[in-house]
Order: C-alpha cells, then structure tokens, then sequence
C-alpha cells in the first residue's frame, strides 16, 4: 500500500496580515459604537421632541430670561398712548395684555400692533419699547367723514367708506348723511366737491347714490336736486347761480330741479309746473 500523505500544516499568518486584521477588528467595533451612540441619540431626541422637551427648554429659557431683565429694572412703569381720540382706551390694554410691573421684553410690539390695528377707528399703529420702563403707542385714527345709512342702520365711515362704528353716531350729527347702495365707497371725492359749495351744503339733509350712478341732493325742506353722474360740480354751481339770482331754493312751490342736462335746468312745482332755466342766457321758458 501506497504510504499515506501527511496533511499540510496551514501556514502562519504573516505579521501584516496580523495587522490588517485586528486593524478590521478595530474599525468593526468603532462602527459599532458608532451606530450605538447614534441610536441612543435618535432615541434620546424622539424622546425629548415627544415629551414636549423643545417648549420646556425654550419656556425656561425665556423664563429665566424675563427674570434677568427684571431683575435689572427693565419693567414696564408707563405705557403711554398717542393719537388716541375715538380709540377705546380699555379695549387697548387688553389687547396688549401688559400693565405695570411686568418684564417689558414680555411685550410683543408687532403681535400688539397686529391686535390693535383691528380696532375699527384704527388706520395705523406704531409701537415700540422704550427702555428701560415705556410702551409707547402711536395712533393714527380714521376720520370721521359722513353719516352712511344703509338698511336701516346709521354708520359713520371715512372718507374711503369704511365703516367705523354704528354704535353712539349721535356725536356725529353734524356730519353728512348718505343714502343709497354703493354710497359709502362712492361718497369721499362727492362730498368733498360739495363741501365747496358753503350755502347749498348748509340747505342739504342728505344725499342719496342712484342706481350706483348718480347723486340726488334732498334739502330740508324736502327738495330734490337731480345731479348728472360726471360734471355734477359744474351743475351745483349752476343751481346756486339761480339761487343767487332768482332765489330758486328759497320757493315753497318749487319741489324738484333737475341739473342733469349741461347748461339747462328743469325746475318743477307742486302745481305741475314745469320750467326751463338755460343757464347761458336770461331766457326762460313755462312748460306745462
């Protein structure tokens, strides 16, 4: 029999082969701590997003902030109001929600400007923190403009139509009524023409929009004067020229005067009569 071959011892690793394998072995377990400390990590944010940790941190921080600040006298002595006429005083300080004694860097100036710019007789605010003790608050208020009667409810509104309150208006009767659909959007650019006629102003209950278009003057005696939707400065000033003249506003019998028609006015009288006025000459025509 054929003599058995002897097995081949393996052969021993050489030194760089040593090397390179617990070289492996370290960065085997770097990676493994690693992925270790990033799951504990991840672990630790989802807990600390989960358990409302964000707004704990952040309310403590800005609570330990506020103490700070009061700490070194920077709380609120005084909040002072500027331009406020209309504007209620008590509806500000609660909007702002601050008084005296609090941290001043507890107050929002843009959130309060946001809040008080809401209020209806407010155009703009300007607000801001005067250090180390002041909230100022500058007001720019909308002016009351006319009286806008619409369904039954008296409103007063600004010159741009707004609307700013319908609540107490009788401290506004002096100012002029309007009537009509539209008649608040419509009425700035009108009453300020008409507001340059002094005498027929005077005479004037108030004015109505007519189909959106047009004004109607009703003066308090209860005559009408039709105006013409463009032009309607140069037809008022025609119909106090008549008045000046012919006192046309003045006469019981006369109930309506149509100024739609250039240079010409219809006047007409509780007895149905009808007459021309041409406001270019002296003639004058009876219609009946």
């Amino acid at each position: 029999m054929a003599a058995a071959k002897k097995k081949k011892k393996p052969a021993k690793p050489t030194k760089k082969q040593i090397a390179q394998k617990e070289k492996q072995m370290r960065m085997l377990r770097r990676a493994g701590i690693i992925g270790a400390v990033i799951l504990i990590a991840g672990w630790a944010i989802a807990w600390f997003i989960l358990s409302d940790g964000p707004a704990i941190t952040s309310n403590w921080a800005k609570n330990q902030t506020l103490k700070i600040t009061e700490n070194a006298g920077f709380e609120i002595e005084e909040i002072l109001v500027e331009g406020r006429e209309n504007t209620d005083a008590n509806l500000i300080l609660a909007l702002i929600n601050v008084g005296q004694g609090d941290p001043i860097f507890l107050f929002d100036p843009q959130d309060a400007k946001t809040k008080i710019e809401e209020i209806a007789w407010v155009e703009t605010a300007h607000i801001e923190r005067r250090l180390p003790h002041t909230i100022y608050i500058g007001l720019t208020e909308r002016v009351p403009f006319a009286l806008w009667h619409d369904n039954g409810v008296l409103s007063v509104i600004d010159a741009n139509g707004t609307v700013i309150t319908s609540d107490n208006v009788a401290g506004f009767k002096d100012l002029m009524m309007i009537r009509g659909k539209g008649a608040a959007e419509k009425a700035g650019d009108f009453l300020k023409t008409l507001s340059g006629e002094k005498a027929l102003y005077a005479m004037i209950d108030h004015a109505e929009l007519i189909d959106k278009l047009r004004w109607d003057l009703i003066l308090k005696d209860g005559k009408r004067i039709k105006l013409p939707e463009h032009d309607y400065a140069i037809a008022m000033r025609d119909v106090m020229k008549h008045h000046e003249n012919e006192n046309i506003l003045g006469r019981e019998s006369i109930t309506d005067i149509d100024a739609r028609y250039k240079g010409r006015l219809i006047v007409r009288t509780k007895l149905g009569t009808v007459q021309d006025y041409i406001s270019n000459s002296d003639e004058v025509g009876t219609r009946l």
